[in-house]
């Protein structure tokens, strides 16, 4: 499995903003919206999100997942010091659960691992994806509701003692 990345550009937001709607749609299935109504909440909801990013995040590194040659998802990373912070990994629904968000995770440990750093995250408690961050070696740190803060180490603390 051969995946490619490449920075975002301005051409992208169609993209993106697809990709957004897939991660969350459902949460609003439950509101009375027609489906004009629905997309204008998303689009709001995704500019918010961008703008939010933007502001906490000016170094991140704001990629585009290609696979054969089509956009499949985005991750964006902040590097800080020796630490990798994932601030967002995103999959079309086709596309999860196949390996590519694996590969990608595996992808930033190999990173972190030539710094002797970690890789850091923030997941919904009720996020699916919180059991692949643990079967990637992620564990918990901090419980701030609604979300989870995440760590992989690519070294061993008590090792490094000896």
């Amino acid at each position: 499995m051969i995946l490619q990345t490449r920075n975002v550009v301005t051409e992208d937001d169609a993209f993106l903003f697809e990709l957004y709607a897939t991660t969350r749609k459902h949460e609003f299935s439950m509101l009375a919206l027609d489906e004009q109504q629905l997309q204008a909440l998303l689009y709001m909801q995704f500019e918010a999100q961008k703008r939010s990013y933007q502001n906490k995040f000016p170094q991140a590194k704001h990629e585009i997942i290609y696979h054969e040659g089509l956009p499949i998802g985005r991750v964006m990373t902040e590097i800080k010091g020796r630490n990798i912070h994932l601030i967002d990994i995103s999959l079309l629904p086709n596309h999860r659960g196949k390996g590519y968000g694996t590969k990608i995770l595996k992808q930033l440990q190999s990173n972190a691992a030539t710094q002797r750093g970690s890789v850091t995250l923030h997941v919904l408690q009720e996020n699916p994806a919180r059991h692949l961050y643990e079967r990637c070696g992620f564990y918990v740190t901090e419980e701030i509701a609604p979300y989870i803060a995440m760590r992989f180490e690519s070294f061993n603390e008590e090792v490094e003692r000896r």
